[in-house]
This record gives C-alpha cells, sequence and structure tokens, in this order.
C-alpha cells in the first residue's frame, strides 16, 4: 500500500489543514493512505496544544487523513531542524513512501536542491561562522541565488529541514510540495484561508461564527463543546507552572536540561526569581542571540524535566514506536500491513514493555506531557491525570467522514 506522510501539529484543525488533505488525496492514488505524523499535547512553539491530541487526530481523520500517530515529544519539542528529523525517520519506520508538506512557493527539486547544498556547507569553514552567530542561511543564498527567495517563507525553511532529513535515510522517501493559499502571518478573517495562531487567539476568547467559519465540519462541533466544558488550555494557568519551576529550579539543575547553555540559566533563574509573570520573565531574558520560540521551548522542559543526555540519544537513535491516535478502515489495512516491523502502540501501559529503554523514556515523556497539558485546562473536571493509559485510539468508520 502507498502510504504518504504528513507532518503535523493541527493545534487546532482548520479549513486549511483540511484543504492539504484534499491536495494530496487529489494527487495521489485514490487507494494509497495518508498518514499523519502530529505532535501531541505539547507543539513545537514550546507550549501545550490548545485541545487534547485524540480530539485533533479524530479531527484530522474525519477530514481525509487515514491514520494518526503522535509524534513523540522529545521530537514536537525540538528546533525545526529536531522536529522535521523526528518525523521524517518515524515516516520511514511505518513504511511510508513520501512525505507531502505545504509550501508558500517552490517544487520538490528546489527543496531538495538546497538541502544537498546546505549538508554540503555544514562542514568546514561554514561551521566556524555558524558557531560564530552567523545565519547559516546567508551562504546558501548566495550559493543558490536562483532560490534564495524561498529561504524566506517560514513553511519553505521547514521544507527545507525536511528535504535534509530525508536525505540522511538510508532508503529517502519521495517529497510532495503542496502550494499554500495564505500564509502562517496571516492574522485576518476576511480571507480564505487564516492560520492556525490568528484562529487560536480568537478560540481563546471564546467561540463565535467568526472562527466558526475557518473550522470544517468535522472539527467544528467539538471545538464548540470543548470551549464550552472548559477541555482545553488556559495559557496563563500553564505561565504560572513554567513561572514556579523558574523560581524552584537552581541553576545547577536548569543546566541539566536541554538547551539551558552558554550561562542562560543563570539569566533565567534571575529573571523567574523576580518578575511576577511569565511573559514578562520570557521577555527579559530573550536576546537577539536566542529566538523567542527556543525560549518557549526551555520553559517547558522545566516543567516536562527531559535530561540533555535523553534528548542527544534521541536524536541520534529516532522514534522507537509509533503511538496511534486515531484511524480509519484505510488506516486499519496499514497498520495490518506494517505489523510486526516496528513496535505500534496502542494500549501505553501493556505495549510499554515491548519497548527499549530508550522507547520507554520517550513514552513517559508523552505520557508526562499529556499530564500537564490536561493539568492546564481551564475547567478542574477535566484536569484528571493519566488519561494516557484508559483512553483508546479513535476509530472512525471512513462513511463517516465530514467534509
Amino acid at each position: 500500500m502507498e502510504a504518504i506522510a504528513v507532518i503535523a501539529e493541527f493545534n487546532p484543525f482548520h479549513t486549511g489543514h483540511a484543504y492539504l488533505l484534499s491536495e494530496i488525496r487529489r494527487q495521489r492514488p485514490s487507494d494509497a493512505a495518508i498518514i499523519v505524523l502530529m505532535s501531541g499535547a505539547f507543539v513545537q512553539r514550546g507550549e501545550p496544544a490548545l485541545f487534547d491530541k485524540w480530539h485533533r487526530a479524530a479531527w484530522a481523520v474525519g477530514s481525509g487523513a487515514d491514520a494518526v500517530f503522535e509524534l513523540p515529544a522529545v521530537y514536537a519539542l525540538s528546533s525545526a531542524a529536531g522536529f522535521a528529523a523526528g518525523g521524517v525517520r518515524l515516516a520511514s519506520r511505518l513504511s511510508c513512501n513520501s512525505l507531502a508538506c505545504g509550501v508558500e512557493t517552490g517544487t520538490a527539486n528546489d527543496f531538495l536542491r538546497l538541502a544537498k547544498t546546505a549538508l554540503s556547507l555544514s562542514s568546514g569553514e561554514s561551521i566556524k561562522t555558524a558557531t560564530a552567530g552567523r545565519n547559516q542561511t546567508e551562504d546558501l543564498a548566495k550559493a543558490l541565488p536562483e532560490l534564495a527567495s524561498l529561504l524566506e517563507q517560514p513553511n519553505a525553511l521547514l521544507a527545507l529541514e525536511y528535504a535534509k532529513a530525508i536525505l540522511h535515510l538510508p532508503s529517502p522517501l519521495s517529497l510532495l510540495t503542496i502550494p499554500r493559499t495564505g500564509s502562517h502571518a496571516e492574522t485576518g478573517f476576511d480571507q480564505p484561508f487564516t492560520s492556525a495562531s490568528a484562529l487560536r487567539r480568537e478560540l481563546e476568547k471564546g467561540f463565535s461564527p467568526k472562527s466558526a467559519a475557518y473550522l470544517p465540519s468535522a472539527s467544528r462541533g467539538d471545538i464548540e463543546a470543548l470551549l464550552k466544558t472548559g477541555a482545553c488550555t488556559d495559557y496563563g494557568r500553564y505561565g504560572d507552572f513554567v513561572s514556579l519551576q523558574g523560581r524552584l529550579m537552581t541553576p545547577e539543575r536548569l543546566r541539566r536540561l536541554p538547551a539551558f547553555t552558554e550561562g542562560l540559566e543563570n539569566r533565567w533563574h534571575r529573571a523567574f526569581s523576580t518578575l511576577p509573570t511569565y511573559d514578562e520573565a520570557l521577555f527579559s531574558v530573550k536576546t537577539k542571540r536566542y529566538a523567542f520560540s527556543r525560549l518557549c521551548r526551555m520553559g517547558a522542559y522545566t516543567v516536562l524535566q527531559p535530561s540533555q543526555d535523553f534528548f542527544d540519544k534521541s536524536y541520534r537513535e529516532g522514534p522507537q514506536y509509533g503511538r496511534i491516535l486515531a484511524f480509519n478502515e484505510r488506516g486499519a489495512a496499514f497498520l495490518k500491513e506494517i505489523k510486526g516491523s516496528f513496535p505500534i502502540i496502542t494500549k501505553a501501559a501493556q505495549d510499554k514493555k515491548i519497548l527499549s529503554p530508550l522507547g520507554q523514556a520517550q513514552l513517559d515523556l508523552d505520557i508526562r506531557a499529556n499530564d500537564i497539558q490536561a493539568l492546564c485546562f481551564r475547567s478542574a473536571s477535566c484536569r484528571k491525570g493519566h488519561s494516557d493509559y484508559y483512553t483508546s485510539p479513535r476509530y472512525l468508520p471512513q462513511e463517516n467522514r465530514q467534509g
């Protein structure tokens, strides 16, 4: 069975995501399986997703995907390169044939050319300039000036990381690029599509006709209900948890976490020990040297407590399992086809025993991330822990697919 992978967050699932899945379906054979590798409780921007992973996975299957697997949190909470490498290696280990991604402009061959050149520049003098703080994209733009404009686009930069990760595989996946309509930066609600960031901000105010217009039927009703019941992340509450850890953790303990290097642990400790809010402390730590997204991920590390050694080993050895969150009939056939070739998790407590020690540690972090997300929900009744142990993958018959 042909299988096309999509690496995503779906935070939340909106009409732009449904368009991406429909375009993949249009361009590939009708019996091909669309396999989504989705961030779980936490997302790459360094905070909990607005809604839980099972609902987000079900919305994707209800809108065209055939199976959704959880991208382990160790990769979901990484830089663009780590995020892409984790997703691509998981796609390969799940026996996917190709990877599809949305881009503003550019073809698959463009990104593979950029990737090959970037990898050739990542040794010798290029490393020296990179470690000195120079933006390596400048070297890449000079090497391929005809493709330099692609490096200014956020989706294209992620596509470049996917292409680089693909080239590292022993048997590379093919790359399929889907032109986007709209961009990550789109903040208005007067266009055919809007960004997930803009939609999240609107939904945090409450459900409204404005936000409903950008939600496909597969997610619209659920999102309205989840907002009403408070089964959604309160980001102020989450910020307080990060601030608490900032006051409790010493610089020595912070140094054991990923990304706390070059004395940044001392700057972090001073800011969070004295300033009253998460936002004020984070902006106090921010400098031109450190991207805001990196600092947000560091905040997540303080509440999730992974070690740098664990991250390093995960980057070397890759994902150790595929955790299935939702699927349909075609997804079930795909699971049957790959059975035995790679550990598949359907029941966390039972299946954990079949994993390697590294796999068990990766799954433990996924479960901890889910428990922290639940504790951040608006309603106290939705804050129960260990839902990973009693929540089964969602099965959605294909005839129930919604437009």
